[in-house]
């Protein structure tokens, strides 16, 4: 006697597998799940060794694998096991740059509820000005990591979230302060400009224990880059207006620097 199979229409077949037939179809135009069996009238039907096929697809995809990723594990009928474990550790390191950007994101999300909470005054400009410095925060920490010493590099990376928090709403700050200089026309050589300057060192060494050796570091570091002949700039928060306006900012502190130290040897 011929043993029964049991097999399900799409609709079916869907509610016993806990998917939807839009899915199922999806999976068919792939070429992922195509029923092999069909009813008198045309339509497919599914088996128990399609479900088999769904649980493999619905756990590749668990592992963060994309369908066409799945559909080239599943042709592979000769080992697929194999061609999986080849792929686990490329998968591993792209889930693990996923889960990161993720975390890069939720942080960002929080420091931006804080400074909302806090009632500060934003604009789309500012904002974007400050999640731009969120997102290449690790750019400029491996960047310090590189040029600096290990000790000053070390108290940028590991500060803790509250005085990040607390920096957020300083460089909230002193970034509608800049905006309102330029906007408002005031020369690089003001003393409103100056005190900006200033106000910008302040906040970025304000947890560095020796504040003068970093200073030092970092100056030295940029100073040897000048004369580099390559157009490269690291990722940074201004736009090429705010830049030169800086840029004049620091030529006329140099210039002045410079003049204060002849005078001194005079004396």
């Amino acid at each position: 006697m011929e043993k029964h199979e049991h097999v399900f229409t799409i609709s079916e077949f869907g509610k016993r597998a806990r998917t939807t037939v839009r899915t199922l179809r999806f999976y068919e135009e792939l070429g992922l799940l195509i029923p092999a069996k069909q009813n008198r009238s045309g339509h497919k039907l599914y088996g128990f060794e399609d479900l088999a096929k769904l649980q493999q697809i619905q756990s590749l995809k668990f592992l963060g694998y994309s369908l066409q990723e799945i559909k080239s594990l599943m042709d592979n009928k000769s080992d697929d096991f194999k061609q999986l474990e080849e792929s686990l550790p490329w998968q591993h390191k792209l889930l693990t740059e996923k889960k990161n950007e993720l975390n890069q994101a939720i942080e960002a999300v929080e420091r931006v509820q804080f400074l909302l909470q806090e009632g500060k005054p934003i604009t789309w400009t500012i904002l974007g000005s400050l999640l731009f410095q969120m997102e290449n925060e690790q750019d400029q920490i491996e960047w310090v990591k590189e040029y600096c010493s290990e000790e000053v590099a070390e108290q940028f990376s590991s500060l803790p979230k509250e005085q990040r928090l607390q920096m957020d709403i300083e460089m909230l700050d002193w970034l509608t302060e800049l905006k309102k200089l330029i906007r408002d026309g005031a020369s690089p050589q003001s003393s409103e400009a100056l005190n900006l300057a200033v106000k910008l060192s302040e906040i970025t060494m304000k947890h560095v224990e020796n504040k003068e050796d970093a200073a030092k570091q970092i100056q030295k570091t940029q100073e040897s880059m000048e004369g580099d002949t390559m157009d490269f700039k690291l990722p940074n928060i201004f736009t090429p207006e705010e830049e030169n306006f800086l840029g004049e900012v620091v030529k006329y502190i140099k210039s002045d620097y410079g003049e204060t130290k002849q005078d001194n040897k005079k004396k």
